[in-house]
């Protein structure tokens, strides 16, 4: 990432807190802070600026406008992710723009909304791989300036495509890979990311034959290429 992600997590749940915390704390580039109730996170609010934050919408003491209120007139460009083990009322998400993720939900899951959040907070809207291919994280597109053509990148595809544009210069393993776009270790079965990564070489080949990724070694290491 360009700069740290302040990210403010607010769980009243003392385990589920301290796993939150710990798991974040550990994500490259995201600066992580915590608060245990309500009184807490409003003093974080008071003293800092957070790109994100994140809470259990089970834990809101008073009606959860009145409390997302507070939230956005302490920091009105601050984007809010909440989870509960009750389906959300739409309403409330079309006037406030939470995203929403339903409990009980994996860690990765989280990391992925976060992960689109930065994504269309970036500043810039394109990125130039090549000099007629222009990549849009925000829009999710590869566009060849000279065929005209313009394919549509999934969410993995683009955050994997992304990853490895900001690590262009560097080789990187199937390990890297799974903690920083899925949040989870090579322990876990890695045919998902080998079918993300076989689908997003596809559509790299299609929208130009010279851009692409390759394994470098037997070690299974990858960088993005152009010729």
């Amino acid at each position: 990432m360009d700069k740290n992600i302040s990210i403010l997590i607010y769980e009243k749940e003392k385990d589920l807190n301290s796993i939150l915390f710990q798991l974040m704390s550990d994500v490259e580039g995201y600066e992580t802070y915590i608060a245990s109730d309500q009184k807490n996170l409003l003093e974080l609010l008071n003293k800092k600026r957070f790109d994100i934050c994140v809470f259990n919408i089970e834990d809101i003491e008073s009606k959860l406008t009145n409390f997302l209120d507070i939230i956005l007139n302490k920091n009105q460009n601050i984007n809010m992710v909440g989870y509960s083990n009750n389906l959300f009322d739409n309403s409330i998400n079309n006037n406030y723009k939470i995203i929403f993720l339903q409990k009980p939900f994996k860690f990765n899951s989280l990391l992925e909304k976060i992960d689109n959040i930065i994504l269309t907070k970036k500043e810039f809207n394109k990125i130039t791989l090549m000099k007629h291919i222009e990549f849009s994280p925000n829009k999710k597109t590869l566009y060849n300036l000279n065929t005209k053509i313009i394919l549509r990148l999934t969410e993995k595809e683009n955050n994997l495509l992304h990853y490895l544009y900001k690590k262009k210069d560097l080789e990187l393993s199937k390990n890297d890979l799974l903690i920083n776009i899925w949040g989870v270790t090579e322990s876990i079965n890695t045919h998902t990311l080998e079918t993300h990564l076989y689908r997003l070489k596809q559509k790299l080949l299609k929208i130009e034959p010279n851009l692409s990724f390759s394994l470098v070694n037997k070690n299974g290491l990858y960088f993005l290429k152009y010729n």
